[in-house]
């Protein structure tokens, strides 16, 4: 694919395909929430360090050294964070959360645009400026009852909890690790991405979150390259500009380890906010596809003939 500012859905046959099945699963990165003012990853990290600073907990001189000399570990900063911040650090969790109204005034339907693509959501964020707009039946937060059974279009998956949950939160190392070493949860991760039905697009996710896909993409795509199934069913949407071709295809050699197509859109003319434009072009076009579309129908014969 070329760069382009809105990636053409008929060049992506298999997402097309997938969302008319009911199968597109979209996993929402912090991306999507920081085009409204919500810090991603590694600033909600900084955030807090800054907080243990401001409030006296630490000195000048720690608050340096750990921003430098963690600056590439987020979760371990968190971690070190909430230890420092103790009962303080649910409110200043929350704090980097905070909207900035004249981005939400610039973007208004960001949210709206995504949540009617009709897919089947899945994030790590845990913010609730998404998941507002689902019936509160469809929201699901308790890993002790993810199940394939809540694979469903307009049903949203917040794999790290929500904010409003503290209990459910996974922020630090040991939640992270508690959460990803029981089997009920793994098995949920599992039986999603080895079920050759569903393709997964990736938006909104960065460098920072890439811990993530590795761990869920290496994990359980591990050994299975060579199966007709489980290809064309992993997609992350990124931003380039124009020039950044060559970038654009060093991206791919990585993903392509992991059995992920890269689909580039430009960010010249309006930054990130590019993105919104993609996901209102893309909810027009599914919408003008509809059922019974003679695209659909060509391309299925193709791929059956494969």
């Amino acid at each position: 694919m070329s760069i382009e500012l809105v990636p053409d859905l008929k060049k992506l046959p298999h997402i097309y395909g997938a969302h008319k099945d009911e199968k597109l699963v979209i996993f929402v990165g912090a991306g999507i929430s920081a085009l409204w003012g919500c810090k991603r990853w590694k600033d909600m990290a900084t955030a807090l360090i800054d907080s243990c600073y401001e409030r006296g907990s630490i000195d000048y001189w720690s608050r340096e050294t750990l921003l430098t000399k963690y600056s590439s570990a987020p979760r371990k900063l968190i971690t070190i964070a909430k230890n420092i911040l103790n009962e303080n650090y649910l409110g200043e969790l929350k704090k980097t959360l905070q909207l900035a109204h004249e981005r939400k005034a610039k973007l208004p339907d960001l949210f709206n645009n995504l949540f009617s693509l009709k897919a089947i959501y899945i994030t790590t964020n845990i913010d609730d400026n998404f998941s507002s707009l689902f019936d509160k039946g469809n929201v699901h937060f308790d890993p002790t009852k993810f199940s394939i059974a809540i694979l469903k279009p307009k049903n949203i998956i917040h794999l790290h909890g929500v904010i409003h949950n503290p209990e459910s939160l996974v922020m630090t190392v040991d939640e992270y690790i508690d959460r990803y070493q029981k089997d009920g949860f793994r098995e949920f991760l599992e039986s999603a991405f080895f079920d050759e039905k569903y393709c997964f697009l990736f938006i909104g996710y960065g460098v920072d979150e890439m811990e993530i896909i590795d761990f869920m993409i290496q994990k359980y795509s591990k050994g299975v390259k060579s199966l007709r199934g489980f290809l064309n069913r992993f997609y992350i949407l990124l931003p380039f500009f124009h020039n950044e071709e060559p970038l654009f295809k060093y991206e791919q050699l990585y993903f392509d380890q992991i059995n992920m197509s890269v689909i580039p859109y430009s960010i010249n003319a309006k930054g990130y906010d590019q993105l919104d434009e993609v996901l209102s072009s893309w909810r027009k076009a599914f919408e003008e596809y509809g059922k019974g579309d003679e695209f659909y129908g060509f391309n299925q014969i193709i791929e059956k003939n494969l």
